[in-house]
């Protein structure tokens, strides 16, 4: 059987993200010192996802000129993201008063925080599918795009990492639930660039645009929000624009 070469291409940059997300997990796990960087990482991720957005995808999406489609596509993925946001907020509520109602019963072994996990499952599911659409789109916006999410999911994979190592689990446990729900961006970026290539019409549109309104949210609501929380530095914001600034230079140089 022939694999065409969207999959080819596709299988091997969608091993990037896995790779970074492994690489965060371990540097968290077993060095907890790293954790002082990470609003630095925070902060690069969301200026080279940004710098993807802005600079490959909204061009892309303007040039195909589909104005309904796009609107149905953003206001799609605006909607979804606010609800999954919605209801983790309700699965960390409802998870909080179970820890607080066996909060006076011994501890028997580390827990997993299920809407934490939940989260970044999400999170990393839809990373896979958008992979998956810019391979679709074109290899240009694939590859820029595999890159912006290496990035990204490092910072997920040493922030997950830092909040398991809290709930005292052990690193190397620490390590093989990070990877695994790293490998969750590899699947569906390889079922998204399968089944979306088929895509005609106006449907690239709309999933192109769902795609862009997820990054903008995953930028604004996730990665910078994450970043605040820490103490702010000159240099941690100076990271955003050395991450925008280095992929607007990658884009440029791959014309």
């Amino acid at each position: 059987m022939t694999i065409s070469p969207i999959l080819a291409v596709t299988l091997r940059y969608a091993l990037i993200p896995v790779i970074f997300t492994i690489v965060g997990a371990a540097a968290g796990a077993y060095w907890p010192g790293v954790a002082r960087i990470r609003s630095h990482v925070l902060h690069l991720a969301a200026g080279v996802v940004f710098s993807v957005v802005a600079v490959e995808l909204l061009p892309e999406i303007q040039r195909r000129a589909l104005v309904w489609d796009v609107v149905w596509g953003f206001g799609a993925g605006v909607a979804v993201m606010l609800l999954a946001d919605k209801l983790l907020d309700r699965l960390r509520g409802e998870e909080d008063s179970g820890d607080g109602a066996d909060s006076e019963a011994p501890t028997q072994g580390a827990r997993l925080p299920f809407s934490l996990i939940a989260a970044v499952a999400i999170d990393f599911l839809l990373d896979g599918l958008l992979l998956g659409v810019g391979f679709a789109a074109g290899a240009r916006i694939g590859i820029l795009l595999a890159l912006a999410e290496a990035a990204e999911q490092l910072s997920v994979g040493l922030a997950l990492a830092g909040e398991l190592r809290t709930a005292r689990m052990s690193p190397p446990r620490i390590l093989v639930i990070v990877s695994g729900l790293g490998s969750l961006v590899f699947v569906t970026a390889v079922a998204g660039a399968t089944v979306l290539s088929r895509l005609q019409g106006g449907a690239m549109e709309i999933v192109l645009s769902f795609g862009a309104a997820a990054l903008l949210y995953l930028v604004t609501a996730e990665l910078l929000r994450e970043a605040h929380e820490e103490r702010e530095s000159t240099s941690a914001t100076a990271m955003f624009f050395a991450g925008f600034l280095l992929f607007l230079v990658v884009g440029m140089t791959m014309e």
